[in-house]
């Protein structure tokens, strides 16, 4: 991928912005004029969901990017979750997020969805958290980064069940530590103020409210699973009644569909009987949860005078609720550990399905071995292979963890590009913001001539780095410019 040109307008102002093939510098002479937020509306104008910044909301923002992907000129203009793509006059259009994939897929000529959905997390180094973020993690706003995942696309490996596991199971452990930590601080409260008053009735409505969200929560839980079933059977069923299959013993011709598959219909009318008693309890446990919550209210209401002559603060309110909390510090704990060790067990075996036959984790670990050297950080490398899934930051900080995230980048750059057949951007947001001094800096500057010289690079940036094309911003990142 090469961009040509970016076009950005926001009321009366427009942005026309040219860039070279190589190496683009986005440049201010002070920090906060908008660089970080030209390079974001960058992904933004190709589809991605880019949070807005303060002071600025991208839906106002109309933009059109020009770049030649495998010889062919595609034009993308984005208006709000629109994307109208215009390949060789033939005009296609996209809704956001949901084709966003399909989006990726055509104009890269490529439909491995696990390396597309991943691709932001080596193309763009945020300046937030992209020089943090080594193999793993978020990479701006609600788009991850997942070196497993990545893996097990290069490899064409399915470990889906196995990530959504993993992903259930850092939720649960998220959960028990949260609530360990409410424990802690009820304990707290009491210590420092005694027993806090709340009576009997208000205590009982409290926790029977509890009570009922715990059950509607569960419920919607075997909801969504049943609901996957059901999708996953009509799918099945439907692509089995499109092929218009038979069989045929002796002289009799037997169609194959779902009316003359065994058990077929009975399985499915059972699964959508169970998920309409579900929906049912769901609606009977809300109309309970509610006639409660409107006595609780009722108490209160009656209560207010009494909490307003004793001249109740808020403080106090929230102490009274941190009291009615019921939490069995033991049985939490014992969660807890459970949630850890099942998520120990389930890494394994993804890494385990990852491994077997993979020749790609070798070929990224030679990648970022040789990339480290270049940049003087491998002397805090494992010499094996199993070092790309490394989640050891604390043992890095500052200028060798940025250098460590860099050859980790370009490392996943050059695997993905061998396996897509094509030439993929590197975005830089403040990369001497952080902690490089200036031989650690030249480092990088090295690096990129070395190991990039073929690919478009941008870097924005208070500093001056070498460029092929520089683009200064005064004041905004739309300030009509170039036009």
């Amino acid at each position: 991928m090469i961009i040509r040109k970016l076009v950005l307008k926001e009321g009366m102002e427009t942005n026309v912005d040219e860039f070279s093939e190589k190496r683009n510098l986005i440049y201010s002479l002070t920090n906060t004029k908008g660089k970080s937020t030209y390079l974001r509306l960058m992904f933004y104008a190709l589809g991605y969901p880019i949070p807005n910044m303060k002071g600025v909301n991208y839906s106002n923002i109309s933009t059109e990017i020009t770049f030649f992907e495998k010889e062919k000129e595609c034009i993308v203009c984005r208006e709000g979750d629109l994307l109208f793509l215009n390949v060789n006059d033939n005009n296609i259009t996209f809704t956001l997020p949901s084709e966003h994939l399909a989006f990726l897929s055509y104009i890269f000529e490529y439909e491995n969805i696990k390396i597309l959905k991943n691709l932001l997390g080596f193309m763009y180094v945020d300046q937030d958290k992209g020089w943090s973020l080594l193999n793993r993690g978020t990479v701006i706003g609600k788009i991850k980064f997942n070196i497993e995942e990545l893996l097990s696309g290069l490899n064409d490996v399915d470990i889906d069940n196995l990530l959504e596991e993993k992903s259930k199971l850092q939720l649960d452990k998220n959960k028990y530590m949260a609530m360990l930590n409410i424990h802690e601080l009820s304990e707290q409260v009491y210590e420092r103020n005694g027993e806090v008053f709340i009576s009997d009735m208000e205590k009982e409505l409290i926790e029977r409210i509890a009570y009922c969200n715990l059950k509607i929560e569960n419920a919607k839980q075997s909801l969504v699973e049943l609901n996957s079933v059901i999708l996953k059977e009509k799918q099945f069923y439907d692509y089995i009644d499109s092929m218009c299959l038979s069989v045929k013993k002796d002289d009799v011709v037997i169609p194959v569909n779902r009316e003359t598959l065994v058990n077929s219909t009975t399985n499915y009318e059972y699964i959508k009987a169970r998920r309409s008693i579900l929906v049912t309890d769901i609606e009977k446990l809300k109309r309970e949860r509610s006639v409660f919550e409107v006595k609780l209210s009722d108490y209160e209401n009656k209560n207010m005078q009494i909490s307003l002559f004793n001249d109740e603060s808020k403080d106090s309110v929230i102490d009274k609720q941190l009291a009615t909390l019921n939490i069995d510090q033991k049985v939490v704990e014992q969660l807890l550990d459970k949630s850890k060790e099942e998520l120990k067990q389930v890494n394994s075996m993804i890494k385990k399905r990852i491994k077997d036959n993979n020749h790609f984790i070798t070929k990224i670990y030679d990648y970022v071995l040789k990339y480290a050297k270049l940049l003087g950080v491998d002397d805090k490398m494992v010499y094996k292979d199993d070092y790309i899934f490394t989640s050891d930051l604390k043992s890095m900080s500052g200028a060798v963890l940025q250098k460590m995230v860099f050859a980790f980048k370009v490392a996943f750059l050059k695997v993905i590009e061998e396996k897509m057949n094509t030439k993929l951007i590197m975005v830089l947001d403040s990369p001497k913001g952080k902690e490089l001094d200036d031989d650690n800096t030249q480092l990088i500057e090295n690096l990129i001539n070395q190991e990039l010289q073929h690919n478009q690079v941008f870097i924005a940036s208070i500093y001056e780095f070498d460029y092929d094309k520089k683009i200064q911003i005064k004041e905004q990142a739309i300030e009509n410019r170039g036009k």
